[in-house]
């Protein structure tokens, strides 16, 4: 089993994807899995059939955030790989970021990047950036960037204590733990030669539909105000923020006109995590499927 490295995976209900990954890496690596559904027969069931793996069932649904601070934590080797359990990636990948993490000096996060980026691109650069000439860099095409969005390699002993903000619950926890980093003069990487796939809700059975989107609704617009508020300031985030009201409104008047009065509750739920973030409120809301 590898020394350097322990996968951290954020669940909720998501054994079918669990299962294929755990059988991907058996006795490969260490994996910590933090089973935010609070069923403990899914942690009976996986230890039982993988000995490499640790879950953990909190007393509820912590969210990205505090799972991620406290697989950190848990985490007894040098680096530490954050996912959700819809990623894809090879083994021989895993390989190369742990070869790329030993040779980049005091890196604060680095990641790999999705197969399709015209689909979905998981880190963005603001600014002209330092053009490494070393081997390494050239070899796997290593970029510096500014924010990285999840599938973060990062090393203990420099990310230290500037953890995830466990203020967020999900959306933008990712983004703000790397502006973090950087602000910290810590570098980001993204690592073009490394490739992983991306499957997004389908991490959750059809029957949670309901609940990924009502999660979604709040959250989502909790969280960004919240972001941008904390990292610019409060007029900036509700500059921002503005185009997302109008459009909840908007389309409580088109639902309503359509007798769509399920996609109408979407909507007012955008609203309430709207002026939740607004009036300073914390991300409280935890919907039921």
């Amino acid at each position: 089993m590898n020394k350097d490295l322990t996968l951290v995976f954020s669940s909720y209900q998501s054994q079918h994807l669990l299962n294929k990954i755990l059988i991907q890496f058996k006795n490969k690596y260490k994996i910590i899995i933090i089973e935010n559904s609070t069923d403990i027969s899914i942690k009976k069931r996986l230890e039982k059939k993988f000995k490499n793996i640790d879950v953990i069932i909190p007393k509820n649904n912590l969210g990205l955030a505090k799972s991620y601070n406290l697989g950190i934590k848990k985490a007894k080797t040098k680096f530490v790989f954050l996912n959700n359990p819809d990623m894809k990636i090879t083994n021989q990948s895993i390989q190369n970021l742990i070869l790329c993490a030993k040779k980049i000096k005091k890196f604060g996060a680095i990641s790999p990047i999705f197969k399709n980026e015209k689909m979905y691109k998981n880190y963005k650069i603001f600014s002209k950036k330092k053009v490494y000439k070393s081997k390494l860099f050239k070899k796997f095409e290593i970029i510096e960037v500014d924010l990285l969005d999840n599938n973060l390699l990062i090393n203990k002993k420099i990310v230290k204590n500037n953890l995830f903000d466990e203020n967020f619950f999900l959306f933008f926890e990712t983004f703000d733990f790397t502006k973090n980093l950087k602000k910290k003069g810590k570098k980001l990487f993204a690592i073009k030669k490394i490739k992983f796939n991306h499957m997004g809700a389908s991490s959750l059975p059809p029957k949670f539909d309901n609940l990924v989107k009502k999660t979604r609704a709040f959250h989502y617009n909790w969280s960004k105000f919240y972001y941008l508020r904390k990292n610019f300031n409060y007029f900036h985030a509700m500059r921002k923020i503005f185009p997302n009201i109008i459009r909840a409104l908007k389309m409580i008047i088109i639902n309503f006109l359509k007798f769509d009065f399920k996609n109408i509750k979407f909507n007012i739920l955008e609203l309430f995590g709207i002026f939740s973030a607004i009036f300073l409120l914390k991300s409280f809301h935890r919907p039921k499927n």
